[in-house]
């Protein structure tokens, strides 16, 4: 029995199990059953949006929207180490910024050295409500600016005008 494979050579057969699943006879059977219309939120550790068969839907639209990575693979410097201080049912370590932290001493660490880092809340967040954050300070950074705009715009109006009138003489023009 020779398997799917599919114009860049890559074979597909038991990799995607269409006919043993019977997913073949129903998309045969309905084929406007493939997934238009409906989003889909998957996660995983481990999708690669480069993939094949992640690419486009069967009307060319995206197939990904979006991709939040949950892992924390990576990003997050965790070079500093530090020692733990045994205290009253915990442990206090102090974390890259300083600030102590208090660890159940539950957490059982032979070494009593303890790996510390920190990450800005704002890289946490998802991208929505980044864009919302950084429109909002837009805003509110820009609202006060463009007040003063206007008010050193009127006033230089103003000079200008009292320039026409014969106000520049005064200074020896």
């Amino acid at each position: 029995m020779s398997g799917e494979v599919k114009a860049d050579g890559f074979p597909t057969e038991g990799i995607m199990p269409k006919a043993e699943t019977q997913a073949l006879s129903f998309l045969r059977a309905n084929p406007a059953y493939d997934g238009r219309n409906v989003v889909v939120a998957i996660l995983d550790t481990g999708v690669d949006p480069g993939a094949i068969g992640l690419q486009e839907t069967s009307d060319g639209k995206p197939k990904i929207v979006d991709i939040v990575d949950t892992t924390g693979s990576g990003d997050l410097d965790t070079s500093k180490v530090v020692e733990g201080k045994a205290e009253e049912g915990c442990v206090l370590v102090n974390g890259v910024t300083g600030k102590p932290l208090k660890l159940s001493s539950g957490f059982k660490n032979p070494t009593g050295k303890w790996h510390v880092g920190a990450k800005p809340e704002f890289e946490l967040y998802p991208k929505g409500l980044k864009n919302r954050i950084v429109k909002e300070k837009a805003k509110k950074f820009l609202e006060p600016q463009r007040k003063r705009l206007a008010e050193l715009a009127r006033k230089i109006a103003v000079l200008e005008e009292s320039e026409r009138k014969g106000g520049g003489k005064e200074r020896g023009e």
